[in-house]
Formats: structure tokens, C-alpha cells, sequence
């Protein structure tokens, strides 16, 4: 009898403390904005940290406040997405200023992680590369470069089909390509709504190849379909885009069928899927460099730099 209790302690034991752990393992997950601080570190350096949640909110304070913050884990992790990502009318994000700055100076939004950016502008203003937190040095630099003058931030609304001209940075090859892989591009020209610059020339964004086949014997087409994913804006958040009517209406009037090689192709499949890019007995290739129209799928509110402020 003395056995039985025993045994049923210790699976009772192990019963409790393996609901514990999957309960605290769950809470973790669903309160430490674990997507958020993971754009974040792209954001900074390029891709996300595999070191342990403590050890990576302390490398991203250290990085943009050369300090460690007040507060829970939580606490100090929403901060940083707050300060880095989010904007707000006369609260801009550090992604906003850097952006703005960027645009100012050069008609666009330049390639690379925030640090890759911040020192190339600084070596552009200043002529060396400056120190100390991040958050304050891109702080200094807009008030360097914008004569000190408060930002001034608009909120409007980008309306649902608003269409946004974009230019490939790699090639798609239906006999190199592979699924799951993301071809950069960037955005041609700024969209500007009411005033407001909302998404500037050089803004960065990803396409996702969904499917591929490579061409076969017996006159086996290539095929290439093509998603995407969502597009940053100005002020840090992101818009949904996908190649729908409108997008496609505009490529056909400006011949714009996803670059001069595919001139001529029908364009159809679900939003958001380019399918049917076939060439008998041949690899398809979508060059770099090749321009065409997409659009946001939905309205959504965003933060924009009022840029006629007469």
C-alpha cells in the first residue's frame, strides 16, 4: 500500500509539474511579442538572434539605448517595438525619423539594416560615423539635417486597390528558383496620400515564390506562381498588397506583364498569385530589374510625413 502511494505521488508529481511548464511555456509565447522583436532584429541586423529571449532584449537595449530599461521582460520587449517600429501623431519611430532622413537627403529609402543605414548617412552628413545609443544618434541626425524643425506627422487612410509600382532585385528562374524562397524588390515611386508620404521610392518589400516547376521533356512548361508578402511602410507598420484586377489591368496598359519577357502573357489565378507564366520546352525567367504594379488589398490608417506643409 505504502508502494502504491509512492508511485502515485510521483506520477501525480510529474502529472503537475508538466502542466506548469506547458501552461507558463503557453503564457510566455502568447505574451512576449516574440513576431514583433523578431522584425525588430531584422530590422537592426538583418535577421533574427537564435540566443535566448533575455539575452535578446538585452542586446537590442544595448543597441538602441546603450542601456538596460526598467521593467518586466514584457515590458522592456514592447518598449522597443514601440520606440523602434510604432509611430503615433508628434511620437514618430525610430524607423519613422531614419526613413524620413533617408528620403530627405536622397529622394528614396536606402538599402540595409537600420545600423548600415544610420552610418551611411551619417558619413554622408557628418563625415564620420557617430557613437552611442542608437535612438539618440538617429535623433541628432534629423535635427542635423532637418534644420531642428519638429516632424511633421499626418495620419491618413491608404485607400483599398492604391496602386504601387515596384522593381525586382533578383531574378526568378523556374530552373533555379525553389519554392519558399523570398526575391526582394522595392518600391519605384513614393505614394503619397493627401499630402502625406506614406510609402517612399526605395521602401523594401519581399515576394514569395509559392510554387515552381522547371520546364520537362516532351514540352513540359516551365511555371512560376509568385505571392506576397506584406509591404512596410513609412511609419514602420505594414500594408497588404496582392496582383490583382487593377494591378493587372495596369501592367497590360503599360506592358508591364512582370518585365519585357513576358509581354503577352495572360495574367489570372487567385489574388495575389501570378500563374500560367509558361514557355514550351523552356525555363522561365523573370529578370532582375523587371518593373509592374501591385496593390494594397484593404484600407488601412497609416502615419505619413506631410511633405506640402505650405
Amino acid at each position: 500500500m505504502n508502494f502504491f502511494r509512492q508511485s502515485f505521488f510521483v506520477v501525480f508529481l510529474i502529472f503537475v509539474l508538466s502542466f506548469v511548464t506547458a501552461v507558463s511555456s503557453t503564457a510566455a509565447t502568447g505574451i512576449i511579442p516574440l513576431e514583433q522583436i523578431g522584425e525588430v532584429e531584422k530590422l537592426l541586423y538583418g535577421s533574427p538572434q537564435n540566443i535566448p529571449m533575455v539575452k535578446r532584449i538585452a542586446d537590442i537595449e544595448q543597441t538602441v539605448y546603450s542601456e538596460k530599461q526598467s521593467g518586466s521582460i514584457v515590458e522592456r520587449a514592447e518598449k522597443i517595438i514601440n520606440d523602434v517600429m510604432i509611430s503615433s501623431e508628434g511620437e514618430p519611430s525610430l524607423l519613422f525619423l531614419l526613413n524620413t532622413v533617408g528620403w530627405s537627403l536622397n529622394g528614396r529609402v536606402g538599402r540595409g539594416t537600420i545600423v548600415e543605414r544610420l552610418e551611411n548617412l551619417e558619413m554622408m552628413i557628418t563625415g564620420t560615423k557617430g557613437e552611442g545609443p542608437l535612438w539618440d544618434r538617429i535623433k541628432n541626425l534629423y535635427k542635423v539635417s532637418i534644420s531642428g524643425k519638429e516632424i511633421p506627422v499626418k495620419k491618413v487612410t491608404i485607400p483599398d486597390d492604391q496602386l504601387i509600382r515596384i522593381k525586382l532585385l533578383e531574378s526568378i528562374d523556374s530552373g533555379q528558383s525553389y519554392t519558399g524562397q523570398l526575391i526582394p524588390y522595392e518600391v519605384v515611386n513614393d505614394i503619397t496620400i493627401e499630402d502625406s508620404l506614406v510609402i517612399p521610392s526605395g521602401m523594401k518589400g519581399y515576394l514569395k515564390v509559392s510554387d515552381i516547376k522547371s520546364a520537362g521533356k516532351m514540352g513540359k512548361d516551365g511555371d512560376i506562381k509568385i505571392s506576397f508578402k506584406k509591404l512596410m511602410q513609412l511609419d514602420g507598420n505594414y500594408l497588404s498588397v496582392e496582383l490583382n484586377e487593377e494591378a493587372q489591368e495596369e501592367n497590360k496598359s503599360q506592358k508591364l506583364a512582370i518585365g519585357a519577357s513576358l509581354l503577352g502573357t495572360a495574367l489570372f489565378g487567385l489574388p495575389g498569385v501570378v500563374a500560367g507564366y509558361f514557355v514550351e520546352g523552356e525555363e522561365e525567367k523573370i529578370p532582375a530589374g523587371s518593373e509592374f504594379y501591385i496593390q494594397s488589398n484593404g484600407s488601412q490608417e497609416a502615419f505619413g510625413l506631410l511633405v506640402n506643409n505650405d
